[in-house]
């Protein structure tokens, strides 16, 4: 732990104590805390910002993410309480996915999007292999998301939401302002946007959509449940 975490565990600990019913201790910690932030140049933003974390994982593609890996990341965020943040890098460095909450949250939802991309990833090789092996290229690669659009939609039913408390949304937007103030909007690529489907891409989409109900992902209730959790599905890698 840093000198600079040290220090912000100790505020938090003195505005903890700030709350006693005991009018002197609540007076002294909340005095103690002001002196620790003066001291070491922390704001209030910043103690708040400390609550949350952020976990990442990598992503399917180094510069724009396919619509269906955005919109599975996204079920899987929302789902857990958090924020979610696509990095791409122009270098040779693989793009991520950061999942940005409170307690155990973002990091088993990181692990969670890791597990379902790679189980996605696998069902789209197979229907590729088996369904669209004498497709050209661009019309393999775009009904294979069509099918990766159906495996999601059946998957999203599995994810269950998980509520954030005031505090929780409070940390999260202020570590978003903190470490992510000129974040823009991403622009996913969907290479079936505007297009009518044939019959068979509609099968695509239903093929994906039978498979995606396959799809493993045992989810814990919260705390040490969350823990527990992320032990089970390394155990099914």
């Amino acid at each position: 732990m840093s000198e600079r975490h040290k220090i912000l565990d100790k505020i938090k600990k003195c505005l903890a104590l700030s709350a006693s019913s005991n009018e002197h201790e609540a007076e002294a910690a909340l005095r103690q805390a002001k002196k620790l932030m003066e001291t070491h140049g922390i704001t209030d933003q910043d103690v708040q910002a400390a609550e949350a974390e952020e976990h990442r994982a990598r992503a399917g593609a180094k510069t724009t993410p396919p619509s269906w890996e955005e919109s599975l990341a996204s079920k899987i965020a929302d789902a857990f309480g958090c924020r979610l943040v696509f990095s791409a890098y122009l270098w040779n460095c693989q793009s991520k996915w950061s999942f940005i909450g409170c307690g155990a949250a973002p990091e088993v939802a990181s692990y969670a999007f890791s597990v379902l991309h790679r189980q996605a990833k696998r069902a789209r090789d197979e229907h590729i292999k088996t369904r669209l092996k004498r497709c050209k290229r661009a019309i393999k690669t775009r009904r294979a998301d069509l099918f990766n659009d159906g495996w999601v939609h059946a998957v999203a039913g599995k994810i269950e939401s998980f509520a954030g408390n005031e505090q929780q949304t409070a940390a999260i937007d202020a570590y978003m302002a903190k470490h992510y103030p000129s974040l823009g909007n991403l622009k996913s690529r969907d290479r079936n946007d505007g297009r009518t489907l044939r019959d068979h891409e509609h099968g695509d989409f239903f093929a994906g959509h039978r498979s995606g109900r396959d799809a493993q992902l045992n989810r814990g209730v919260g705390g040490a449940d969350q823990h527990s959790q992320l032990e089970d599905l390394r155990g099914r890698q």
